[in-house]
């Protein structure tokens, strides 16, 4: 249906249509003001009279594409109070700025693109849709932009941000009732965060969710004194997680023997077997050598490293001093300097559980009985319901070819990995995530795993045991419960239960009203991730003013 567009619905309210002419690509617009009087912008006075006229060319948005340019006859007045300062005037004309040269729906659609994309990617849609910027001239609109104001944040969200991982750090506030940025601070300091409190003392919060790290405890119970602090609980479960795995990396000896109580060295010919390499038997096969040289590397590596650290470690040497002589972060050296031993070396490569393990026993059967045809064996799996490509049954044949042509009986089946204990000998961060597990969502073997590893040491079956009480509390919002949990805790036999606990005992109140309170950081966090796609957008480039204008608009 054609849609009939009368001329004043073309223009801004005050201008009429003159002539429209279409020149190479580009429409011009001849329009005037058909106002007879005129305001002074100085002394709001009303005049008629004109002192001359004069052409003004202001560009607005394309139409489908095509640059659009108007030409508009404006005039010059005089004032006629005789106290104001001004005696000659222009005129205004709606919908454009003074001494503008686009349109004011035009700047908008700039600083819309701005806002979105940033400078170089900016003028590049600007410039698809028939709008003419360079970056530069976008850059300038962002900073130019008004920034909103503060107003009343009653629940105020705050975390760390980085500019550069591990070097230097900025600050973001989050409002979290309303889900929008306030601002960003271009440090992590006390200093900063207790400033704009100062600069904004209408900002009323009462309620604060933060981190556990000093820096914004501090800075909180100085600017806004009055606020409730709120410990986030992913940092809780967080803490509590990483205590976990630097205590059960010193119970090592344990957790394997726990993972493989009755097991028998593995004949080397049946692993080489079923080991991963190419179909033809006669080609040779560099994959697993090379995958046991980088990890024999790596090992050697890791107990060199262990050697500095304890030799330091013991001669006195300060952590900080540590970590700036190996290059190593403050972690690593936790991580290693109480271990008596060196850390042992990670256990070979096992292939994953397959869709194919149930229907192994009778491939192996029929080989045994003489059919090597594997499009036939694939086949015959299909009837028993197998679902998956016939690729995964021509890979396991081709195992059972390599072996049949190296002499060697087809008498085992290719043992998958057990899941998450990670096989024969379990990694501190495995057994740190089934502690803490929900124990409806751990399998039979995990289950067992875990009862074995609670009866060989009874630290550990304290251990896991108050973890699950804690996580509990944490996802039911029970914080009543939290002086009981840590009386338990200061009394077992675990030794990372009784640090953590000591750590809570010292931020009490904000871990007591985040284990009660609905507020916390997940919105704050989110918010983190906007940010650093706005950092990268910009390709690691952006004054801090830019990228706090592009937060605070978004």
């Amino acid at each position: 249906m054609r849609t009939v567009v009368a001329s004043h619905q073309l223009l801004a309210m005050g201008l009429e249509l003159e002539s429209l002419s279409v020149e190479n690509g580009h429409v011009s617009i001849c329009a005037g003001s058909g106002a007879r009087r005129c305001i002074c912008p100085v002394c709001g006075g009303g005049s008629s009279r004109v002192h001359s006229r004069y052409l003004r060319t202001v560009s607005d948005l394309p139409w489908h594409g095509i640059c659009v340019t108007f030409k508009i006859g404006a005039r010059r007045f005089f004032c006629d109070e005789s106290s104001c300062e001004r005696k000659i005037f222009c005129e205004r004309l709606p919908d454009v700025s003074a001494r503008a040269r686009k349109t004011m729906r035009l700047e908008e659609a700039l600083l819309a693109i701005a806002l979105e994309l940033g400078g170089r990617a900016g003028a590049r849609l600007a410039l698809e849709l028939g709008i003419v910027a360079a970056r530069d001239t976008l850059l300038k609109r962002i900073k130019g932009s008004s920034v909103p104001e503060v107003g009343r944040v009653r629940v105020l969200g705050v975390d760390d941000f980085a500019f550069k991982k591990g070097s230097t750090y900025g600050t973001i506030l989050v409002n979290l009732e309303d889900r929008r940025v306030v601002d960003l601070l271009p440090e992590r300091s006390q200093e900063s965060l207790v400033a704009w409190f100062r600069s904004h003392p209408g900002a009323g919060v009462e309620v604060a969710t933060r981190d556990r790290s000093n820096i914004y405890r501090e800075g909180l119970a100085k600017g806004a004194p009055g606020a409730t602090h709120v410990a986030d609980r992913w940092h809780l479960l967080h803490n509590l997680t990483l205590t976990l795995e630097e205590y059960l990396l010193q119970k090592r000896p344990v957790l394997c023997r726990a993972a493989a109580p009755d097991a028998e060295p593995e004949e080397k010919g049946d692993a080489e077997d079923f080991a991963s390499g190419p179909i033809m038997p006669n080609r040779p096969r560099t994959h697993d050598r090379k995958i046991e040289e980088a990890a024999r590397k790596r090992h050697e590596r890791l107990v060199e490293q262990w050697r500095n650290i304890r030799r330091l470690y013991l001669a006195g040497a300060d952590l900080r001093d540590i970590c700036r002589q190996l290059g190593i972060s403050a972690r690593t050296v936790y991580r290693y300097k109480d271990l008596t031993e060196p850390p042992p070396p990670r256990p070979a490569y096992k292939r994953r559980a397959s869709v194919l393990d149930p229907y192994v026993p009778y491939l192996v059967k029929r080989w045994q009985e003489g059919c090597h045809n594997g499009k036939r064996l694939y086949r015959e799996i299909r009837e028993q319901g197998y679902t998956n490509s016939e690729e995964i049954c021509a890979r396991f044949t081709a195992q059972l070819r390599r072996a049949e042509a190296r002499g060697k009986p087809v008498s085992s089946v290719p043992r998958a990995r057990q899941g998450s204990v990670a096989g024969l000998s379990p990694s501190a961060k495995n057994v740190a995530a089934l502690f803490m597990r929900h124990e409806e969502k751990l399998t039979e073997e995990q289950e067992a795993y875990l009862g074995r590893v609670c009866e060989a040491d009874e630290a550990l079956a304290d251990t896991r045991r108050l973890t699950q009480e804690f996580a509990e509390m944490v996802r039911k919002l029970e914080g009543e419960d939290l002086d009981g949990w840590l009386k338990d805790a200061e009394e077992s036999r675990s030794t990372a239960i009784r640090s953590f606990a000591a750590g809570l005992r010292k931020d009490l109140d904000a871990v007591r009203a985040g284990l009660t309170q609905k507020w916390s950081n997940g919105p704050v966090e989110g918010f983190v991730h906007k940010l650093k796609l706005l950092k990268r957008q910009g390709y690691g480039r952006a004054s801090f003013e830019l990228l706090r204008a592009r937060m605070l608009a978004a």
